[in-house]
């Protein structure tokens, strides 16, 4: 007689796509802004969206960097809140001028849905759902300017084919002041589209229209959706 030993993992339930639309400070092809998605382990996926001090190549090498460094932390296996901390002790400690940088980071449970909104100086994210939008706020200040680093950090249980949409502060400072939440609502739930790519375009789009005018920051809109894997 033959045994053999036979093991059964239970796989991720969702799946992710992501889309991204930006433009940089008047229409510049060089955007402070940088952004990743990567895959963490135990079935976890991070959107990571950064907007550096300023705009043009400076900004962007300082978001960049803050981005790729960010990626190896978590990659290593160092929990979330460590690795942002010892960025911003790096940041702070390891130079004489003050140069910051924003942290949104959405960490997805591809077993559970679930989604750990994490920011530090960042912009509002939205959650767009069947039955309306929810909003995810932030009064964090960004990373490299105290030593002492406070995140914000919301949990969300997403469902299938719920989308968040992630943005940088140019893109909410171009609509007008007191009036930023409601009209970005609104313009999310315009769109008929589900392409997280044709989601982000159209918000960028429509956020040029009421603007009016050359951009005057670095703007880029992330959209990530969630769906559940086909049995």
């Amino acid at each position: 007689t033959e045994y053999s030993t036979i093991s059964y993992v239970e796989g991720p339930r969702f799946h992710t796509i992501q889309g991204v639309a930006k433009i940089g400070k008047g229409r510049r092809r060089v955007s402070g802004d940088n952004f990743s998605m990567i895959d963490l382990p135990g079935g976890k996926q991070g959107a990571i969206l950064s907007d550096g001090m300023g705009a043009g190549e400076q900004a962007n090498k300082e978001s960049q960097m803050v981005v790729e460094l960010l990626e190896e932390l978590l990659n290593a296996g160092f929990p979330k809140e460590t690795a942002l901390q010892m960025l911003n002790t790096a940041l702070v400690i390891g130079r004489e001028e003050v140069r910051f940088s924003t942290i949104d980071m959405g960490i997805f449970d591809l077993y559970n849905g679930q989604c750990e909104f994490i920011k530090a100086g960042a912009a509002m994210t939205f959650v767009k759902r069947a039955d309306g939008v929810q909003c995810i706020r932030s009064t964090s200040l960004p990373i490299g300017v105290v030593s002492n680093l406070e995140i914000d950090e919301e949990k969300v249980a997403l469902q299938d084919g719920d989308v968040v949409i992630m943005v940088t502060d140019g893109v909410m400072d171009a609509l007008p002041v007191g009036e930023q939440e409601i009209l970005m609502r609104m313009i999310i739930e315009g769109t008929q589209k589900t392409s997280p790519k044709e989601i982000a375009q159209h918000v960028l789009e429509r956020v040029l229209e009421c603007s009016g005018e050359l951009p005057m920051d670095d703007m880029t809109v992330l959209v990530v959706g969630i769906w559940r894997l086909e049995k």
